[in-house]
């Protein structure tokens, strides 16, 4: 058997980046990149499951389509309690879908939004995009969130060599207010699935920046001494958010990874939740490809969920992990607890987390299947 127990997957299809998790009505909402009609990367649309303890999954009808704009690439979710978008009303406000629609002929990338005021059916905003793009030009991932600066709300997105700031009073309206570039100590390579969160840390609020990479073979260098060499990543930096744009404050000039193994991309974080809560794709590296899961009638997993914290040490700040869930339920795993790390397998998937709090996540096959 190589379909995961506790880990999401579809029941058939083809998926990848997580998008647009929340928690909503009670319920943890996980939104993802799907190909409904195959095991390849094809025709993405926005599948939609929900639960109660981030365990055990139920997978709802598809949210979004394409449409004639293009595929429904990534995005992330808002809910609009006080409705200032005006998309619902103040007894029945909306639950706000970000994402970017992708043509596939003229490559225009261009931000959207789809409304729904039952956490289910969703409507595309008539009049987007809110961001217009333009032929040939990467514009995507646009991750939202409260802006608990200058009030409103902010967006981050990526034109895949840097990512721009937009603020918005009303989350229709937005104003390019930043950019933030890659300094040259960091990874350099194509930026996707920016998001930033909030955490308090040594009495004082910092912000951490995450975003994907596809890096070149001769950035392998810049890598952690204890980090797979591989090209598709996820790295962070620690900084502060002055409500336009993001600045790094970390004096620590070094690579942060999220996380040190082969498999773990485009992760992203719950909004409307107390505590700072990752899923990420798995199945994306050449070695987790030749897995054979589609014999099972699915390709491309979710990590398990993950709680971030931002502690600092001697080397300065750094995201700390652990895996997580909110119920009794966490105790069904096959988590095994060692004195320098803690792991978890799943079938064909095995998770790790070192007692330095980074993860080490891979796809397995072979002595691990059952």
């Amino acid at each position: 058997m190589l379909r995961p127990e506790f880990h999401f997957t579809p029941e058939y299809g083809w998926i990848n980046d997580p998008n647009g998790l929340i928690f909503y009505e009670g319920k943890f909402h996980i939104f993802f990149q799907f190909n409904p009609n195959g095991l390849i990367w094809d025709s993405m649309h926005w599948g939609h499951a929900v639960s109660d303890d981030l365990i055990h999954w139920e997978q709802l009808p598809i949210a979004i389509c394409p449409d004639e704009a293009g595929d429904i690439f990534s995005g992330s979710c808002i809910y609009d309690k006080e409705n200032v978008s005006g998309l619902g009303t103040k007894d029945d406000p909306p639950l706000l879908a970000f994402y970017t629609s992708h043509h596939m002929l003229t490559k225009r990338e261009q931000q959207c939004i789809a409304f729904s005021l039952d956490g289910k059916i969703f409507e595309k905003y008539s009049n987007n995009p809110i961001i217009a793009g333009k032929d040939n030009t990467p514009a995507r991932d646009p991750h939202v969130f409260k802006n608990e600066v200058k009030g409103g709300y902010s967006m981050c997105l990526t034109v895949e060599d840097k990512i721009l700031f937009y603020h918005s009073r009303n989350l229709i309206d937005w104003e390019k207010t930043g950019e933030f570039l890659l300094p040259q100590y960091a990874l350099l390579g194509m930026i996707e699935c920016p998001s930033l969160s909030c955490f308090e840390c040594d009495g004082a609020l910092k912000y951490v920046l995450m975003m994907s990479m596809d890096i070149p073979e001769s950035e392998f260098g810049k890598l952690p001494e204890k980090a797979v060499p591989h090209s598709r990543l996820m790295q962070y930096f620690v900084g502060d958010f002055d409500g336009e744009r993001f600045i790094v404050s970390d004096s620590q000039k070094e690579v942060k990874l999220v996380d040190h193994g082969p498999d773990f991309y485009a992760g992203t974080v719950f909004s409307n939740y107390p505590e700072t809560i990752m899923m990420a794709w798995l199945g994306n590296s050449p070695e987790s490809m030749k897995i054979p899961t589609e014999n099972e009638g699915f390709r491309g997993i979710l990590s398990f969920p993950r709680k971030l914290e931002l502690i600092k040490t001697d080397k300065g700040y750094q995201l700390k992990q652990s895996f997580y869930s909110p119920a009794e339920t966490v105790k069904e795993l096959n988590l095994k607890s060692y004195e320098d790390k803690e792991e978890l397998i799943d079938n064909c998937v095995k998770e790790t987390i070192t007692a330095e709090g980074y993860g080490i996540c891979e796809m397995i096959y072979g002595f691990y299947s059952k």
